[in-house]
């Protein structure tokens, strides 16, 4: 129940803080079922494999996910939505993690969307997917090639608004 005469509930009209947040987006096809390619992104020891840091993954709604980045910490996130062979959804501290596949002419598109992601975030966050993806790609076709990280990272800061001071 609210105190209409209270004069601070009255007047207190102050704005919300606004933040710009962002929405990276991937697309990728593989030449492979949508059954391996699931299995890639939603099963713990392989999601380790091509991620090449330990992961541990509850695949179920309300699950958890914990990804350790060693000396750069780690990750803690809760599962959203776990629809087998077609999404995959997860928090990354305050933002989100979403995974969608599809089979098409055998083959099979992959959608990684990384949304909410904080504008002094993008840079190494888009580098970082990019280059997991590079190891994703490998990963499933059995093949290796060097990190492009730094190289990926200039890239994506090259293409990133600048902050307002």
């Amino acid at each position: 129940m609210t105190n209409d005469t209270d004069p601070d509930l009255r007047t207190n009209d102050s704005l919300a803080a606004v933040e710009s947040v962002y929405r990276m987006d991937w697309r990728r096809s593989y030449a492979e079922s949508v059954v391996r390619v699931w299995a890639a992104i939603s099963n713990q020891d392989e999601i380790s494999a091509w991620m090449q840091y330990p992961t541990t993954l509850e695949p179920h709604p309300g699950g958890a996910i914990h990804i350790d980045f060693s000396t750069q910490g780690s990750l803690d996130g809760v599962v959203c939505n776990f629809e087998p062979l077609r999404l995959l959804v997860y928090t990354w501290g305050d933002s989100q993690v979403k995974w969608e596949i599809e089979e098409t002419s055998g083959e099979t598109r992959l959608h990684l969307a990384h949304i909410g992601v904080r504008p002094e975030l993008v840079a190494g966050l888009g580098a970082g997917w990019h280059a997991f993806l590079d190891q994703l790609e490998d990963h499933l076709t059995g093949s290796a090639r060097p990190s492009r990280y730094r190289e990926l990272k200039g890239r994506y800061e090259s293409v990133t608004p600048k902050q307002q001071e």
